[in-house]
């Protein structure tokens, strides 16, 4: 029995279609995709046919799926109005998706369970026809004619290609199947979804328990976000991966774009399986910083690592006649300036890496500590079988050892009677570095002990050579400036001009006293 009415909608059609003016045809369309996909049954196998063309001077859209269908087709006039119990699994929202793209049409059919409704014109009337269908199809067939130009397809085209058709569904564009694209990652992971509120009629953005498919991007691609396979919004970070959101993706207020915040929880979340295949270039960009100082200490760790290296340090301003920075290099620690990082990496590298001071400071006292607890002169008595004795004997018995190492405390000596002050006299005492380590060659305290290290043969071997002589100059430079930045280095200028000075003056006593050591 036909069934006629006046109008499409039960509210204006012309002032909904001037609401509506603005969207462009690809979400249109959508909206219908949309309804099928969530016509279909969870787990059940399903199958849309959508085509659209241009011909006998109209553009025609035609979609039909194998869902549940729709119970009441009298619902499609009113906006706002849907049969389908709203939940976080479903793509569809407010009961408007078909009526918006229904309003800028100029023809509409939809069959369903056995009826059918028209949307057409009588004359320059919009009227509304029901009556039983023809056929008895399953699930849902939707037409519609469109005023839009030709070229209209090639956009849909670009669009529709874009998706991201989930398991179990077969997907015909134009009679052409589109392939099912397979994840590469699945990031189980809370997020902010949607949810509307019958009893406080407003919608509410709970967090639910969901899935993010990594699925990768094709080099002419922009990595989206995706809400169950349909495409939303740009995910804003530079790895060839789509986010494949398997619940509704929260919208602004206006629903033009995603909620303010969310593509940063999707970094978040995928940071730390994305890591591994992320070169450092990519881990210093900003998005990854952002993201990263939300991320839990070992993730926070592995980006540091991987955009600046294991063996650093964060720059220091200089301090008085001390330069950290150059003195933490002088250890083979990488300076980085925090000055130059963006927020997130600046927020991390404070919370997990030291300064250069710190650095520095440790060495130097780690150091001292060395060689003072196994400093000792090398007349002290020492136990039997005490392995000093050995290195003692290994480089030319007590005799020579006290022999070289006067002259290092002669030489340093003199050095220091350079300046126009009194200093703390030079004394000196020897030591050997722990077993496997060659911790230092000799060190330098600030009460102007020089401590000499047995197990370094040079300074044993050839006391009054080059090398020995440039570590004694670099030691006695440390009396006045104990950092290696560029004060130390000028000092240390200085006193290898004094040092020559010293060796061409007392060269007659350095030969009288020292000869067995030339």
């Amino acid at each position: 029995m036909l069934t006629q009415s006046k109008g499409w909608l039960a509210i204006s059609t012309d002032g909904f279609a001037a609401m509506n003016a603005a969207r462009p045809p690809e979400h249109l369309v959508k909206e219908l995709v949309q309804n099928a996909l969530d016509s279909i049954p969870e787990g059940q196998p399903g199958q849309i046919d959508l085509n659209y063309g241009y011909g006998q001077n109209k553009f025609f859209v035609e979609c039909h799926d194998n869902g549940g269908g729709i119970e009441c087709l009298s619902d499609l006039r009113v906006v706002y109005l849907t049969h389908k119990t709203d939940s976080h699994l479903k793509r569809g929202r407010f009961g408007r998706g078909f009526k918006e793209a229904l309003c800028v049409a100029d023809y509409a059919l939809v069959q369903s369970q056995g009826q059918q409704i028209e949307f057409l014109y009588d004359g320059q009337e919009r009227v509304t026809q029901e009556n039983p269908s023809v056929t008895s199809q399953l699930g849902t067939l939707v037409k519609m004619q469109m005023a839009w130009p030709p070229e209209t397809k090639l956009k849909l085209d670009h669009y529709f290609r874009q998706f991201l058709i989930p398991e179990g569904i077969q997907f015909r564009l134009n009679g052409i199947p589109l392939v099912t694209r397979p994840s590469q990652y699945r990031v189980a992971t809370p997020l902010t979804t949607e949810v509307y509120d019958y009893q406080a009629q407003s919608w509410k953005k709970p967090r639910r328990k969901t899935s993010i498919h990594l699925i990768h991007s094709q080099a002419d691609e922009i990595p989206m976000i995706y809400e169950m396979g349909i495409p939303v919004a740009p995910v804003e970070w530079t790895v060839p991966f789509h986010c494949n959101i398997q619940q509704r993706v929260p919208m602004n207020p206006n629903r033009d774009a995603v909620a303010t915040g969310y593509p940063l929880k999707l970094h978040v979340a995928c940071l730390p399986i994305l890591l591994e295949s992320m070169d450092s270039e990519t881990v210093r960009q900003d998005w990854v910083g952002n993201a990263g100082k939300k991320c839990d200490q070992a993730v926070k760790q592995q980006i540091i690592t991987k955009a600046f290296g294991g063996n650093i340090a964060r720059s220091v301003p200089k301090t008085g006649a001390r330069q950290f920075d150059e003195d933490a290099r002088e250890l083979g620690i990488e300076i980085v300036k925090t000055s130059q990082t963006s927020g997130g990496f600046r927020e991390m590298l404070k919370e997990l890496i030291p300064t250069a001071r710190e650095i520095v400071q440790k060495d130097e006292v780690q150091k001292a500590a060395e060689a003072t607890a196994s400093g000792f002169v090398p007349t002290q008595p020492l136990p039997e079988q005490d392995p000093r004795q050995m290195w003692i004997e290994r480089q030319g018995g007590i005799d020579h050892v006290n022999r070289c190492l006067d002259f290092a405390v002669w030489f340093c000596q003199q050095l220091l009677d350079s300046y126009p002050f009194p200093l703390r006299r030079v004394t000196g005492k020897v030591a050997v570095n722990p077993e496997g380590r060659q911790r230092f060659v000799a060190h330098w305290s600030s009460e102007n002990v020089l401590t000499l290290a047995l197990d370094h043969d040079e300074l044993w071997r050839n006391p009054l050579g080059p090398e020995s002589l440039e570590v004694f100059i670099h030691e006695a430079a440390h009396a006045m400036n104990m950092h290696h930045g560029e004060d130390f280095r000028r000092e240390v200028e200085r006193l290898a001009g004094i040092a020559a000075h010293v060796m061409l003056m007392q060269n007659q006593f350095i030969y009288r006293k020292y000869q067995n050591l030339i």
